[in-house]
Formats: C-alpha cells, structure tokens, sequence
C-alpha cells in the first residue's frame, strides 16, 4: 500500500509527549501511516542557496532528500513540536524551511491534508497558530490543531530543584493559585513530608506528566486523526 498519511515530530526527547500524540492522530486516521522523528535522521536547515528555485529539489545532501519523498507522496501530514523558546524546536523549524523548496512556482504540496499538535507551557497557542498557517502557506488544508502541557525542562533534568535559575524558584516564591505552573501542573504536584532531606522550599516535588494518561488529551488527538481518515476516504 502506497503512504497516505506522514507523521512527523520536532521533540528530541525520546518517547515524547509530542510523539505519543503524533502517534494517536496518525493511527486514529485508520489509513496507511508512517511516524517520522526529526531529531533521528539529519535534515538541517535552508541555506538559501536557490537553487530549488526551477527543480522543486533541494540539493543539500541530508536525509531531506529521502524525507521530501515521503512528504509529496502522502496524502495528509500531521506535525508535532514542543515549544522551545517561545517557538518551534530547531528540528521543526529546520524541517518547515526546506518544505520551501517544494514551493517554488508549483506549490508541490496544494490540496494535501494536514494537521498540528503542540506540546509546551507557555506560548503553545502562538507556536500552534505559526504551525496552521505555515501549512496554509504550502497550500496544505489544515483539518485540525492541539495543543497540550508537556515537562518543562527544569522539571526532568535533575538539578532543577537545586538550581537558582530554574523554575522551581517561581514555585517556591509564588504556590499561590495565581501561579501559572501550578495551574497547570497542580495534579502533577505531590507534597514531600517534613522530613525528606531533598525537601525544597516550594514543598513539592513534580511527577513526569504524559499525555498517555490524559483520557481528554488523547481523544482530541485521535478526533483529529479520525476526521483526516473521514477526508481521506471521501477523496477516494
């Protein structure tokens, strides 16, 4: 059976939230689907170079040349990124600059399916809107978008409870509700006892949070897949 729906996540974190719902969107489309992870090949980005301009192929030799194949014989793509900095990760980014390539006088990719999912804190929202239109402006049709919470970073990397920078500094001078974090991670918060010697001012100690065990999470994911695999079918 020939590719009808890429699945491609810009998290390089290894079994990723971003991953998981990637996943979900692509399966729930019950077609012939294939997930790609960015951080496990090379495509590195555009160097403006042009010279794509009259070939619609980017001649940097990376793994974008296999990718690209991949991207124009799928039917629907689904995109997933964290949010770093504010923005995309350097893998997507990296990835939506050589799409461009595939734009030049033909626009390779109009009338494909596509959707986004976002994973991040703050500014999730925003990365998602950059994402849709970024499809739009290949001429992909978005079906749908996601956003959910993810692990900052501070969170998982092992010093963070320890390390003045980090954001288990805000937590410990503001635990009121009006804190974003504990807003959002509130669930994710389990109090340590007086005695614990690793106690942290903040009185709490953060468990990993995964969409896996998000039941509305990963119903949206999978409503989006089910209506590309809806769209799909209609096509035929």
């Amino acid at each position: 059976m020939s590719l009808e729906v890429l699945g491609i996540s810009g998290s390089p974190v290894i079994n990723s939230n971003t991953d998981a719902l990637v996943k979900a969107v692509i399966e729930a489309t019950g077609a012939e689907a294939e997930f790609v992870k960015l951080s496990g090949i090379h495509v590195g980005p555009c160097i403006a170079c042009r010279k794509c301009a009259y070939t619609n192929k980017c001649v940097l030799n990376d793994d974008f040349r296999q990718l690209s194949g991949k991207v124009l014989e799928a039917k629907a793509i689904v995109i997933g990124s964290p949010v770093m900095y504010s923005a995309v990760s350097a893998f997507t980014k990296s990835f939506i600059e050589r799409l461009y390539s595939l734009r030049h006088v033909k626009l390779l990719l109009q009338g494909k399916l596509g959707a986004t999912v976002v994973v991040g804190e703050t500014k999730a929202e925003v990365v998602s809107e950059y994402l849709s239109q970024t499809l739009i402006s290949g001429g992909i049709e978005p079906v749908g978008s996601m956003t959910a919470f993810g692990n900052p970073g501070c969170f998982v990397c092992g010093p963070g409870e320890t390390c003045q920078y980090s954001i288990w500094n805000t937590l410990a001078k503001r635990v009121g509700t009006d804190n974003f974090y504990m807003k959002a991670y509130g669930g994710y918060l389990e109090a340590l006892p007086d005695n614990d010697p690793h106690k942290h001012p903040s009185y709490h100690v953060i468990k990993h949070r995964s969409v896996l065990d998000e039941p509305a999470v990963m119903a949206s994911a999978e409503a989006i897949g089910q209506e590309i695999g809806k769209r799909l079918a209609r096509k035929k």
